[in-house]
């Protein structure tokens, strides 16, 4: 019995010191919440992580000012009452953004990394548009735009249905890509001097030069493994031949190239 009630003493005693040290962790709490609030407020006041600049990157197509109109950022403010979140949603509504990163540089600064779509081509239509390698039909870019890149001309009527949006579904345009990309990946030098991809009426492929006005006649199947012929025949007869001193290469045929050279 003297034993249970000295640990009865022992307990209370303990169970005393806790209820004492309660209101000493109130009070340091409370203190702790005013410093805090106090903080905040003295760094609002002399404008320690004021947002004072934004930083935009990696942009070429859209302009810093279409960019930071779309991130609809407060006039005033700290760079931490920015949301950051619902900065990337907008300006990813932009055409010619493929993916973006935000954040903070503190003490003054919100920094915005831009990746955009990359074009591929224009696309001649009622209303001209941009194809770009990831296969998106997009408006051309406002101001200046000075990228040289090949036409595709002679798609049917329902690529003015195309203004906005991707061309998956369209099957010309879908071919168009394809063999663009192609050339792009494959045959960076051929793809520079592209000029222009044309849909006959019969719904072949016909690509002029640029500097030197040859056709490369590539019909309408097998179109990858057709280039892949050029390039090889090209390499053939590089010693002798360049592609300038041809006014077409035909590649239509089945084990065969079709050549008529300039006079």
């Amino acid at each position: 019995m003297q034993d249970l009630t000295s640990r009865a003493k022992y307990a209370l005693g303990h169970i005393g010191q806790w209820i004492s040290i309660i209101p000493v962790i109130a009070v340091i709490l409370m203190g702790g919440w005013y410093l805090g609030k106090g903080a905040i407020h003295y760094t609002r006041e002399v404008g320690v992580f004021d947002l004072r600049r934004i930083e935009v990157r990696g942009n070429n197509i859209l302009t810093r000012a279409e960019i930071i109109e779309a991130m609809m950022l407060p006039l005033v403010g700290t760079v931490f009452d920015v949301d950051l979140a619902l900065v990337q949603e907008r300006v990813e509504t932009l055409n010619y953004i493929y993916g973006i990163r935000i954040g903070r540089k503190l003490p003054h600064t919100i920094f915005i990394d831009v990746i955009e779509n990359q074009p591929l081509a224009y696309v001649a239509a009622p209303e001209d548009f941009i194809l770009s390698r990831e296969g998106e039909a997009l408006p051309l870019p406002h101001g200046r735009f000075e990228l040289e890149l090949p036409t595709v001309s002679g798609a049917d009527s329902t690529v003015s249905t195309l203004a906005l949006g991707t061309v998956e579904g369209h099957e010309q345009l879908s071919r168009a890509l394809d063999i663009l990309n192609y050339f792009y990946l494959s045959y960076p030098n051929l793809y520079s001097e592209l000029s222009e991809l044309v849909f006959t009426s019969n719904g072949e492929i016909t690509l002029y030069m640029t500097e030197t006005s040859t056709a490369i006649r590539l019909g309408d199947r097998d179109l990858v493994q057709r280039v892949s012929m050029l390039d090889a025949f090209l390499v053939t007869v590089s010693r002798n031949r360049r592609l300038r001193d041809y006014l077409y290469i035909d590649l239509r045929y089945e084990h065969q190239i079709v050549v008529r050279e300039r006079a």
